[in-house]
């Protein structure tokens, strides 16, 4: 029963080649590759190859070793774990596995050394895989484990990982305990469900038939292969599909319904002819043969199918499958009563008997042939295999006709003379028949236990729902006239509260309509207040505009051209008048400066940044006052809009002549731009100057000003002061 575990693994790794063969990755265009290019990739891609084929695992081994020279020649620690990997799978191919475990362990401890969590993953996911294999399922348990927690996190490790926990569940059920197989084989499939990964939740589903199966569960064996069906139909996975029905037949033949068995069988070899797929056309066959030489009617037919899967099986050299089908066909030419061909065959069988890898296996083998020499009178050499047997059985294995085995080494040293040992056999025969005859009349006992207590409670609840009734029937009666009196009640009751109700409605239609013109009311306020200050600001900035021009066109112009009639006038060198035709210099600058500032800055030709960072430099400032001006690097400040741009730059022009006013001749100014994560535009007007306090100096025009250009624009307004701490305003808007 192990090796079935198995071939759905071996499925999914012969679709692996055929993927492989279609994308034109043939064994000789990627081996001359290898040859020119003498690389790690290439050397790779060739081990892979032969690794997902197991065609050469000599070959593999050479490849391996030429990433191993490459390793030695580079120093380099990521190569040697290669080296590792696959040659480790060239020896697993051939059998080899303790060679093939050593390596894979230093596979695993280099990785980890080096810190190659992927490496360890994928090493951990072989490594317990073999161990499975080879029947050594706590080392398998321990190397998945160590396996998911190395690539629980890692991107692109999630199917890997979900292929270990798939093996995880699957050397529970490889070693007998269903149970936690159940348990961890559900995990599985929830996991698979959850990732969409519906490969791997075929197999899962599959592996639930098979749990079911071995727990006598025939409703959820049947449901769970039927799923897994449906699956692999939608994807047109005939390899799939053939193995799952190979399974349903096998279940059937084990719940003694070999018609079924033997329908679903046939079902298993149509599939795999559409495949083309010889190894799994060969297994079908064998599965088909099987069945059928079991049913004496059909014996004859059986053995015609069994011998055409030999010359498949052998094509593909998958020896496993020949010993099964040698096996079935000495069973059934003994029963036929054909000796000498059961003889060759067991010859045949002989041969391939170091391929038998499972308990399982190695427990029919030595069945076939202690019955076969039994036939033959060779009573000694039949002797020494049913001991081999009942050593099995005593070791653990389990068989559900184990008596038997007892019983026909008991006649075979009866035929030899041992009379002693042919009574002390027996005996443990019939012990071990009396103990399956005693489970399954206790067995039997507890279901008609069960049976006639269940009819017991049935007839107490019948005569419970009677008495039940009759109870129920008189509470009815009362029940109708006072039934009766409230129903009227009650819809004397309904009448007064529809007309409250409608009362109630009419109010609140009333509220809802006065509520609705006082939302209007507030909302047309707010437009109108709004479009008052859009109007207040459009004034300003017209009247700013007009005093500009008049500041520079003409206070401007006449202050120089008096300058020039004074400098004109006077012909002497005049130490006063110098002094103050500088001074009426340095006015008509200020008053120029002043008509700039006045003037609506061109944002088309410059930023909100450059424009801030201007006005900050060009800023006169007393002796002892310092100004500075920071913005974010690196952002596209042609983002933010011209109307709000403009709006921001006026609030900083206001906020700024505040500080010249309030703070004091000796304190820094500072001026921040900032954009912020979620798009929002922030500028800050600090100073460590005077301050004031907030509850007796808010409501300046200046403040009133800046709170009505931040409304045009949606943005909001902090400001804090304190007296002898400075001031902070801040504006921020969306953008």
């Amino acid at each position: 029963m192990k090796r079935q575990g198995w071939l759905f693994v071996a499925l999914w790794f012969f679709s692996i080649a055929v993927l492989w063969a279609e994308d034109g990755g043939d064994l000789h265009s990627l081996r001359q590759h290898a040859a020119r290019n003498k690389s790690l990739d290439s050397y790779v891609e060739v081990c892979k190859y032969l690794y997902q084929t197991e065609e050469d695992a000599d070959l593999l081994l050479l490849y391996a070793d030429s990433i191993h020279q490459l390793a030695v020649g580079s120093g380099m620690q990521e190569q040697l774990v290669e080296y590792y990997v696959w040659a480790s799978e060239g020896y697993f191919i051939k059998g080899e596995f303790e060679q093939g475990y050593a390596l894979k362990r230093k596979a695993i401890a280099l990785a980890e050394e080096i810190e190659l969590p992927l490496q360890v993953t994928q090493a951990c996911c072989d490594m317990g895989y073999y161990c499975n294999t080879d029947a050594r399922y706590d080392s398998a348990r321990y190397y998945f484990r160590k396996g998911l927690n190395a690539g629980q996190d890692l991107q692109g490790m999630e199917d890997v990982c979900r292929t270990m926990l798939t093996n995880y569940a699957s050397s529970f059920l490889f070693e007998g305990q269903t149970d936690s197989a159940l348990v961890y084989t559900i995990r599985a499939s929830e996991r698979s469900a959850a990732d969409k990964d519906t490969a791997m939740l075929i197999e899962n589903l599959n592996q639930l038939g098979t749990i079911y199966r071995r727990k006598k569960d025939m409703e959820n064996c049947i449901y769970n292969f039927e799923q897994a069906l449906h699956l692999c139909e939608l994807r047109g996975n005939h390899s799939a599909v053939a193995f799952i029905y190979g399974n349903i037949a096998t279940a059937y033949c084990d719940w003694n319904r070999p018609q079924d068995a033997i329908r679903f069988s046939r079902k298993a070899v149509e599939h795999a002819l559409k495949t083309g797929n010889k190894r799994r056309i060969g297994a079908c066959y064998v599965n088909q043969g099987a069945i059928q030489v079991k049913v004496e009617e059909m014996r004859a037919e059986g053995i015609t199918i069994l011998l055409k899967a030999i010359p498949i099986l052998e094509q593909v050299n998958d020896k496993r499958f020949l010993c099964d089908a040698y096996n079935y066909l000495v069973n059934a030419y003994r029963l036929e009563g054909d000796l000498d061909v059961a003889m060759q065959y067991l010859q045949k069988l002989d041969k391939l008997a170091h391929e038998l890898q499972t308990d399982a296996e190695r427990f029919r083998y030595y069945q076939a042939k202690a019955a076969l020499l039994q036939d033959n009178g060779n009573y000694s050499e039949a002797s020494a295999y049913y001991r081999r047997m009942t050593d099995m059985l005593r070791a653990g294995y389990k068989d559900t006709r184990d008596y038997d085995h007892y019983k026909h080494l008991s006649e075979c040293y009866l035929s030899m003379g041992n009379y002693s040992l042919a009574y002390d056999y027996l005996t443990q025969a019939y012990a071990l028949r009396d103990s399956v005859f005693h489970t399954e009349q206790t067995e039997q006992l507890s279901e008609y236990s069960v049976k006639y207590q269940t009819k017991e409670k049935e007839l107490e609840i019948v005569t419970l729902k009677r008495e039940q009734l009759e109870r129920e029937t008189y509470i009815l009666r009362h029940r109708i006239v006072v039934g009766s009196v409230i129903s009227l009640l009650i819809m004397l009751l309904l009448g007064l509260l529809y007309a409250r109700q409608r009362q109630k409605a009419r109010i609140a239609l009333l509220a809802s309509a006065a509520s609705e013109k006082e939302r209007q009311f507030v909302e047309l306020q707010k437009e109108t207040e709004l479009r008052l200050t859009r109007k207040y600001i459009d004034g300003l900035e017209s009247e700013r505009e007009r005093l500009a021009t008049e500041l520079h066109d003409d206070v401007c112009n006449s202050l120089l051209a008096l300058e020039m009639n004074i400098r004109a006038l006077s012909c002497e060198t005049n130490t006063e008048l110098d002094e103050q035709l500088d001074l009426l210099d340095n006015t008509r600058e200020r008053v120029r400066t002043l008509s700039h500032e006045l003037m609506p800055p061109v944002f088309q030709y410059a930023t909100l940044d450059e424009m801030l960072a201007d006005y900050v430099l060009h800023l006169s400032l007393p002796d002892k006052m310092r100004a500075e001006y920071h913005s974010t690097e690196g952002v596209d400040w042609n983002r933010v809009p011209k109307f709000i741009g403009f709006e921001c730059y006026r609030i900083v022009q206001e906020a700024v002549s505040n500080a010249l006013k309030h703070a004091g001749s000796d304190a820094r100014l500072s001026v921040e731009l900032s954009l912020e994560e979620d798009n929002r535009c922030s500028i800050s007007v600090s100073d460590d100057g005077k301050g004031f306090e907030m509850n007796k100096k808010t409501n300046g025009i200046g403040l009133q000003t800046i709170r009505q250009r931040a409304e045009t624009i949606g943005a909001e307004v902090e400001l804090a002061s304190a007296p002898g701490r400075g001031t902070r305003l801040k504006v921020s808007v969306l953008i």
